[in-house]
């Protein structure tokens, strides 16, 4: 007998047991099905968060009793029973996150003492708000609180909402609800909490609607296509605020002063609501309560106060707007500060922020160094300082606090020194980008403990040195590694190549020599059979801020682009400006998801591999200033994505490939310096006997020439010899050879003289 089966029948020997809570239990007591249960006394069950996969077990439709019933965070599936209308006591039903179908047109009936429905995050289709429009007249007028956040409802508000006029808690965001919110939403007499926030709303929302929210303490109407205009300036809402959201909604262009009275605000989140407008001074000051502040994505300008000490912030975004000059001594409490994207200027403030854990200040002016301060915040997990004016040294203190810390971003600065090697103790670290600065020496052994490592970007500095191996024995989850424009030199180790979740490789504008590793057949083949890491998909959907990631460029089609929130889709080899030389290895033709492929500026020779047909996703090859030869492989016609192509300055020859793709490639340059490729886009004819695998047209004109030398040599000694063996073998012959030689001298002799006696006699007279 398991112990679950044991477990269960201890409970059912409890008959008087009112209250059974076995929320997150473990696994070997709540088995994948739940066993029966028959204790009529229940009046609470909750069997919450335990990843039970099955359909609603039938016995719970006997506990008739029941006035709490929490399937919350499970995987119970199928339809939700007509049997639920059974629980005819029920006040309170929890089913949020499971995988249901739908409900059945009779589940809902004879729940008259129903007062909370939480069927969020169950699955739901467009049918779903069906469900909440049936339910029975009595549980309308009783029901309080009602979520039924993040399904795929579609529909509207009209007729079925305001018939609920004893509710105080709605949550329908997060779903694909369309029109206009009724006015007899707005005039529900008991609502303290309305969240439609992410659907497809749309009108105007003035302070007519908004005067009705009398007791309304919770309003969130961000991301839907709402102008909230509030036409009178003196007008006073009739209601206490305590949160406020109404991001991405069409408030500005003035900042609303009617805030200016909310005393109990404590959060309040503007962002992208087209405020053009002076930050007002009265905001610092209007609540006590006040601790979370997003007014990021407007134009928003001014300075900020000469102190927010006083401010018990927990959550500041004041990114991409317009705020300027230097910042004041900053608040000890916000664990997220975000002042990217604007013009502050001078030297970011030594504040001690002991329970900080992101801060993004990039895109500013700042000057002067890192503030060693930061070194305090044993909570830091993402600093964020890129494209600012810093100099000095990396503290390396960073690397001493808390083991915590998962981007370091200190791109586009002048920043200078070594990679302080307590880095290394930052084991979690999963993006260091110290790109473009004038930082120097090698790169640190102790990096290789940074086994979670998924993006390293030291270009753009004065690196110097071998590529280290342990780079790719140690960092086994390295998507992205740009060396680019450094001074590395050696060869490059064919442990980096092979490194399976690898997306892009940047080694171009270096020193490096060698071959070009045969393994590179194996780039990326762990992301292409499993996926990409966990960690950077969380960076991608988990976090919400913009600026998190930062950015990532990369030379592509000869051009720089920011690559950070497509990195999961592109794939990219740069080798190019170096002094590799050999063969490109047949291997490449393996790389079929690969888009980007640049060799160019190195010392390649052989020819370009017929298999580099098989890279079905190749959009960009760049192969000039090399040493290649032969022609053109005809497969590169096959590549239906191929945008930018450039063979030139190398020694091909031939016929150059035709069709598909290869014919929308008609710049001749891209060909140039290869005098013996021929045919269009260029204008170098081919000959009517050339085909596309001609080769070596040069030598062999050469022993053409060396070939007719030598025949005309050859001819002229034979004639020779046989004349000279005929007159040896034959006594008459030659002494008839002979006299005729001495009669034409005889008859030469004689005719020089006479001229020169006529000249004389010509001369002598004149």
């Amino acid at each position: 007998m398991s112990i679950a089966t044991d477990w269960f029948q201890a409970i059912n020997k409890l008959p008087s047991l009112t209250y059974l809570d076995i929320t997150y239990t473990n696994p070997s007591v709540i088995p994948i099905s739940l066993p029966y249960i028959n204790i009529t006394s229940l009046r609470v069950l909750k069997i919450a968060s335990n990843n039970i996969n099955s359909t609603i077990p039938r016995w719970i439709w006997n506990l008739t009793g029941i006035t709490y019933l929490d399937l919350s965070f499970n995987q119970f599936h199928g339809f939700i029973p007509s049997e639920l209308s059974f629980l005819k006591s029920l006040k309170v039903l929890l089913l949020r996150s499971n995988n249901f179908k739908g409900v059945s047109p009779k589940a809902f009936n004879n729940l008259c003492n129903l007062s909370t429905l939480d069927l969020s995050r169950v699955g739901f289709t467009e049918r779903g708000i069906r469900s909440v429009e049936r339910l029975s007249s009595c549980t309308q007028q009783n029901l309080q609180i009602l979520r039924f956040a993040d399904n795929k409802l579609r529909g509207n508000l009209s007729g079925w909402l305001e018939r609920m006029t004893g509710l105080t808690n709605i949550d329908l965001s997060g779903n694909s609800l369309n029109r206009t919110i009724p006015i007899g939403v707005w005039r529900l007499p008991n609502l303290t909490t309305l969240y439609l926030e992410s659907n497809f709303l749309e009108g105007v929302v003035t302070e007519i609607e908004l005067s009705y929210l009398k007791r309304i303490k919770w309003l969130s109407l961000s991301y839907n296509s709402l102008h909230v205009q509030v036409m009178s300036h003196d007008w006073t809402p009739p209601f206490q605020l305590k949160g406020l959201k109404l991001a991405s909604c069409n408030l500005g262009p003035k900042f609303p002063p009617w805030l200016q009275g909310q005393t109990q605000l404590g959060e309040i989140n503007l962002s992208k609501t087209k405020i053009v407008d002076t930050l007002p001074d009265w905001l610092w000051n209007m609540s006590s309560s006040l601790e979370v502040i997003d007014l990021s994505y407007n134009q928003i300008k001014g300075k900020l106060p000469l102190s927010l000490n006083r401010v018990m912030l927990r959550y500041l975004n004041l990114s991409s707007n317009q705020f300027e000059g230097p910042l004041p001594a900053l608040p000890q409490t916000p664990t997220v500060l975000d002042l990217s994207n604007n013009f502050f200027t001078g030297p970011i403030p030594n504040s001690t922020l002991s329970s900080l854990e992101y801060l993004l200040l990039s895109n500013n002016s700042f000057d002067g160094n890192v503030p060693v301060s930061l070194c305090e915040s044993t909570s830091l997990l993402v600093l964020d300082i890129s494209n600012n004016k810093l100099s000095g040294e990396i503290p390396p203190c960073l690397g001493m606090s808390q083991d915590q810390l998962l981007i370091l971003d200190t791109m586009n600065n002048n920043l200078s020194g070594q990679i302080p090697a307590s880095l290394g103790k930052q084991t979690g670290l999963s993006i260091l980008n110290l790109r473009n600065n004038s930082l120097s020496g090698e790169i640190p052994s102790s990096l290789q403990h940074c086994a979670e490592l998924i993006i390293l970007d030291l270009g753009y500095n004065n690196f110097s040195g071998t590529i280290p191996e342990w780079i790719g024995q140690s960092l086994s989850v390295l998507m992205v590694l740009s060396l680019r424009s450094n001074a590395f030199f050696g060869s490059i180790p064919s442990e980096i190549v092979r490194l399976g979740y690898l997306r892009i490789l940047d080694l171009s504008h270096n020193n490096l020599s060698g071959t070009i590793p045969r393994s590179i057949g194996k780039f990326s083949s762990t992301a292409s059979e499993k996926g990409i890491p966990e960690d950077y998909i969380r960076y991608l959907e988990d976090e919400s801020d913009e600026g998190l990631m930062g950015s990532l460029y990369f030379v592509v089609k000869g051009e720089t682009r920011d690559y950070a929130k497509l990195l999961y889709l592109f794939e990219s080899i740069d080798l190019s400006c170096n002094d590799l030389y050999g063969e490109i290895p047949d291997e490449i033709g393996d790389l079929q998801a690969l888009q980007n492929l640049n060799f160019s500026m190195n010392h390649l020779t052989g020819h370009i591999p017929d298999q580099i047909g098989k890279m079905h996703a190749l959009e960009s090859l760049d192969v000039a200033m090399n040493s290649l030869s032969g022609t053109i492989p005809q497969s590169l016609a096959t590549l239906n994505y191929l945008s930018h192509l450039n063979v030139s300055y190398n020694n091909l020859s031939g016929k150059i490939p035709s069709g598909y793709q290869l014919q929308t490639l008609d710049d001749p340059s891209i060909y140039i310096g290869n005098p013996y490729l021929c045919g269009p886009p260029t204008t170098q004819s081919c000959s009517s006997n050339e085909t596309t695998h001609v080769v070596g047209k040069k030598s062999h004109g050469r022993f053409e020439r060396l070939g007719l030398y030598i025949s005309v040599v050859l001819g002229f000694i034979i004639g020779f010899w046989i004349f000279c063996g005929v007159l040896l073998l034959s006594r008459s012959l030659r002494i008839s050879y002979f006299s005729a030689i001495d009669r034409t001298y005889d008859r030469l002799y004689v005719a020089v003289a006479l001229t020169l006696i006529r000249l004389r006699r010509i001369f002598g007279e004149v």
